[in-house]
């Protein structure tokens, strides 16, 4: 599938069927996450793939109770491990690592869209009941939950128009060429 339609379909699903995952389509999805950039190069993302109905049920609930979750045949619980980046970038290891994660979330939900799967990025949760759950150490922190599933329906997010959020030389200026707008009218002739 051609990127720019895999990101336009990508949506939040928080609803799926009762079909597992192969363990093939898994690995295509982690090694995606794999291939993102990172600060560095230090790659500090850990990847901690949940099967289990008991582990999922209470990754849910440790998600401020948002028992839908569980109906996702894999749960994915993005880590970092802030052991090498911290290192490296002394002042801004936080934010770097959190950064570096989240390109490998974005590959990762490319990917899962890619293949057919659906997604829902989840960043409201206890972080110290999942890390006591799964074990994970004091030098790793929990920092997104991803459901991976068949959906079973998609639901239609709406955009905003990037008219509304694009601007020009500094922030807040609307000042603009006016061959470049309407950007929407544009960007359908550059993409397909």
């Amino acid at each position: 599938m051609d990127v720019y339609d895999c990101m336009k379909k990508v949506c939040s699903a928080k609803s799926y069927l009762d079909k597992n995952i192969s363990n093939k389509d898994v690995a295509k999805i982690l090694n995606a996450a794999h291939f993102a950039p990172s600060s560095g190069n230090i790659q500090n993302w850990r990847f901690v793939v949940v099967r289990s109905q008991d582990a999922k049920e209470k990754i849910a609930r440790a998600c401020l109770e948002q028992l839908w979750m569980q109906e996702a045949p894999v749960i994915i619980v993005v880590c970092s491990d802030s052991s090498n980046i911290k290192l490296h970038y002394e002042k801004n290891w936080k934010k770097y690592s959190r950064e570096n994660c989240a390109a490998a979330v974005q590959n990762l939900i490319l990917e899962a869209e890619n293949i057919g799967l659906s997604s829902c990025w989840i960043r409201s949760f206890n972080e110290l009941r999942i890390a006591n759950m799964l074990k994970i150490p004091d030098s790793a922190s929990v920092e997104a939950v991803i459901t991976i599933g068949y959906s079973k329906h998609r639901p239609i997010e709406k955009k905003h128009k990037i008219e509304e959020l694009v601007f020009f030389e500094k922030y807040g200026s609307r000042t603009r060429d006016i061959s470049l707008f309407p950007l929407q009218k544009h960007l359908k002739k550059l993409i397909r």
